[in-house]
């Protein structure tokens, strides 16, 4: 008989009534049956709490509260969390269907044999129209190679074996952003392995924190925090992306946002990568 690990599905939110209905629904269609959705409100003032109560029958769990940032609110849904797996979606993502969670545990058995604690699959970003911009995600094998540079694999309803939590505690709420890579790095700067379903397990529209163009310098300090505080060293072009965003805030405040996203569009087919900011207009 097949194992049927329980799954707890943690979400922040703060005045996010625009997606967190799409978000609940997404979660509550799933045909897996093993399945607890825990929300942590920060204190909305735009309707979202009302939206929570109306969804409470089918909550595990919700609190409406101020907090310190996501992942303070994400370390609030761990002490409520009660799932063999962990996983974290934002208030403006959504599964990929009503059978992700169903046809993902085969792989999540496989992981917790093989002594694998962290499993990710691939993830959607989309615009405001529901348009795929373009899909996060790779192979471990690809991923792995840097993973001790910057964040490589997806974080979004990616799913954390609970040992992970009792073993090194929760998050470290003094990040804005980067929080979860700082977790992970405490698992792979151990030579630990992660384990790609190869599936889009969600959606994440653009303009969350972490896509923001502005965030960019944020990003690029709080990763050579998380470097640090994982006893890794700095590198010089660690300190080449904190330069570069500084540019580029520069730059913003010269051309606009639409400005600085058509130059940094510019920069990447240069370097043979495919746009990306400007498709977040």
């Amino acid at each position: 008989m097949q194992y049927t690990p329980k799954i707890s599905i943690i979400t922040s939110v703060y005045n996010g009534r625009q997606y967190i209905e799409e978000c609940i629904k997404s979660i509550m269609v799933q045909t897996y049956p093993e399945v607890e959705h825990i929300i942590i409100d920060g204190g909305s003032t735009d309707g979202t709490q009302e939206i929570l109560h109306r969804y409470n029958d089918h909550l595990h769990y919700w609190v409406s509260e101020k907090d310190k940032g996501i992942y303070d609110a994400w370390n609030k849904g761990l002490a409520h969390a009660s799932g063999d797996w962990i996983a974290f979606v934002g208030s403006d993502d959504t599964l990929r269907g009503p059978r992700i969670l169903e046809d993902t545990i085969k792989q999540l058995n496989t992981a917790q044999k093989a002594g694998i604690r962290y499993v990710y699959g691939k993830v959607d970003l989309i615009s405001a129209g529901n348009n795929v911009i373009c899909v996060w995600g790779e192979p471990w094998e690809k991923a792995k190679k840097d993973i001790l540079q910057h964040m490589t694999v997806t974080h979004c309803c990616a799913f954390h074996h609970r040992s992970l939590f009792e073993e090194y505690g929760g998050f470290n709420d003094q990040f804005r952003i980067t929080g979860d890579y700082e977790f992970v790095l405490r698992e792979f700067v151990k030579g630990k392995d992660a384990l790609f379903t190869g599936e889009t397990l969600a959606a994440m529209h653009a303009g969350g924190v972490s896509a923001n163009i502005r965030s960019r310098l944020i990003i690029a300090r709080e990763n050579i925090l998380a470097r640090q505080l994982n006893g890794l060293p700095s590198r010089p072009h660690h300190r080449i992306q904190v330069v570069k965003a500084q540019i580029a805030g520069i730059l913003a405040r010269i051309v606009g946002r639409k400005g600085i996203n058509i130059l940094s569009d510019f920069y990447r087919t240069l370097t043979g990568k495919d746009k990306l900011w400007s498709k977040m207009d």
